[in-house]
């Protein structure tokens, strides 16, 4: 099976934006979508709801969201344990080509799939289209390396015979973030699906109606829903379940650090009628810093500098907001850096000229105001004018002092802080004393300064002469060491083995004649 990165449509072409405005044209008039909890063939509409504004228009209710409840695990459990040996049975090839028809689903609902997820999140139109590719490329990939690396192993010697395989772990709950509704929650759940494994889905609340469209797909190409369950819900309540249910195998995580390091910890509890040790996935977050050399290209530093910070409003955990730049073109590149995000369109994503784009909601709007007002004396460039509606925040740039909160807290908003440096060196040294270790850029063209970042830089993803966000399937496998995750690389080689468990078995073949009974 040769695997291919899904095309990336280019909406300077007129058909292209024609198509995609008629797509998001049309969903008001469904809206609020309506998201039941599903428990295999039962769907079921709750009398709990949470209800999503539109983040450009916060008077549009665009979703509401059942929420599902504890008991509701309970059932998922059941039902499991009654399909889970016949799921596990199907072979890895039939498993890999059920998740190539998913994308195959996926990029036949590509338009709405894409338009429900802009209306979700306020996300730009390429933006989307970028990360909409990611979710394709993940069940591809994975079902190319399904087949590659889960297939068992013989090792034959005279007079005994072993074999090593691949068995899956279990019950698996995909609890996923906002800003990545496609990509993340699609590849969170089809890694486990193809390796054998009973998914419960928990996506963020915000973005279930953009999940429950992909969670269709997957049904559609074949996928048990007694296998693939969804329940959406808050994560104090369905999430705190799934993580603490003594039946619950691997818990799969990607959001914020506060919320994975308390998943990590109650995880590790084991409870008196829990017979397994929960592996817990984390990806949570960065802090993460680009270096500009004395040498640099600024033409090349500036267009990375502005993708890689404000890009989908900065909502990325990969998103750039330490900035470290050489005394040499300190000054020059502050000059362009703050003309260049003058130039930056703000306003809502139907307008497809627009780089800027509102934040996911009212409470992410009132606490990026709160820290763009308490540093406001160090506020050296903003993007204006803001709309008056909507959940909009200018991309802001900042020159804090060096024992300011804002060089070791994740802001996840459109807020850049920048520091002078004397050497390409001190740039590595404040790179590295961040307690994440997630993603990480150099500008330079000084090839020694190029490998000595190679050598020296704590990330796992270090991106030189281009951005640092935008992770490609396969290309760049994503994920962090330190306080970014527990090492998880989406979209890599080794990612599957997180939902397996290796099994020996050794036969000696030195028979002492056969057994009368078997002979018959």
């Amino acid at each position: 099976m040769e695997f291919k990165n899904e095309t990336i449509r280019d909406f300077s072409l007129e058909k292209e934006r024609s198509a995609m405005h008629s797509a998001l044209d049309s969903l008001p008039k469904s809206f609020p979508f309506e998201i039941p909890i599903s428990i295999g063939t039962k769907e079921k509409i709750s009398p709990n709801s949470f209800f999503h504004k539109n983040p450009w228009s916060p008077d549009l209710v665009v979703t509401k969201v059942s929420l599902a409840k504890p008991n509701d695990l309970e059932e998922v459990v059941k039902v499991s344990k009654k399909s889970w040996f016949e799921w596990k049975q199907v072979s890895q090839e039939e498993r890999s080509n059920l998740l190539i028809r998913v994308a195959d689903n996926l990029v036949s609902k590509k338009d709405f799939i894409i338009s429900v997820c802009i209306w979700e999140t306020g996300k730009q139109v390429t933006e989307a289209e970028v990360e909409f590719a990611e979710a394709v490329d993940f069940c591809r990939y994975y079902a190319m390396i399904a087949k590659e690396k889960l297939s068992p192993q013989k090792t034959i010697l005279l007079g005994e015979d072993n074999f090593y395989s691949y068995h899956p772990k279990g019950i698996v709950g995909c609890i996923s973030p906002w800003n990545f509704p496609m990509a993340i929650f699609t590849g969170m759940c089809a890694g486990p699906l193809v390796s054998g494994n009973i998914v419960v889905a928990k996506p963020a609340e915000e973005t279930s109606a953009t999940a429950y469209e992909i969670t269709k797909c997957f049904w559609e190409a074949g996928i048990p829903r007694e296998i693939f369950h969804f329940l959406p819900g808050l994560g104090s309540e369905i999430g705190e379940a799934i993580v603490t249910h003594p039946e619950v195998s691997v818990i799969n995580f990607t959001g914020s650090r506060d919320v994975g390091l308390s998943i990590l910890r109650k995880a590790s509890i084991v409870s008196p009628n829990q017979s397994i040790i929960k592996k817990v996935i984390c990806e949570l977050g960065g802090k993460n810093a680009m270096i500009v050399d004395a040498d640099a290209d600024l033409d090349v530093a500036i267009q990375a500098i502005l993708s890689s910070a404000f890009g989908f409003q900065g909502q990325k955990c990969s998103a750039l907001s330490r900035l470290y730049v050489h005394s040499e073109c300190y000054l020059k590149l502050k000059d362009r850096l703050i003309a260049a995000m003058d130039g930056l369109l703000i306003g809502s994503p139907l307008d497809f000229s627009n780089r800027i784009g509102p934040v996911i909601n009212e409470e992410s709007y009132l606490r990026l105001q709160k820290i763009q007002k308490e540093n406001a004396n160090f506020l050296v460039g903003k993007t204006c004018p803001v709309p008056d509606l909507g959940f909009y925040i200018s991309p802001s740039l900042y020159e804090p002092p060096n024992n300011s909160d804002m060089w070791n807290s994740e802001m996840f908003g459109p807020i850049l802080s920048m520091r002078k440096i004397s050497s390409f060196s001190e740039g590595i040294q404040l790179t590295n004393q961040s307690d994440y270790a997630l993603t990480c850029g150099v500008i330079s063209r000084n090839p020694k300064h190029v490998l000595e970042a190679k050598s020296n830089i704590d990330a796992g993803n270090l991106y030189i002469n281009r951005g640092i966000t935008g992770a490609v399937v396969n290309r760049q496998p994503f994920g962090g060491g330190k306080l970014s995750g527990t090492g998880a690389k989406a979209g890599g080689p080794d990612y599957l083995y997180l939902f397996v468990e290796g099994k020996t078995y050794t036969e000696n073949t030195m028979r002492q004649g056969f057994s009368r009974e078997t002979l018959t």
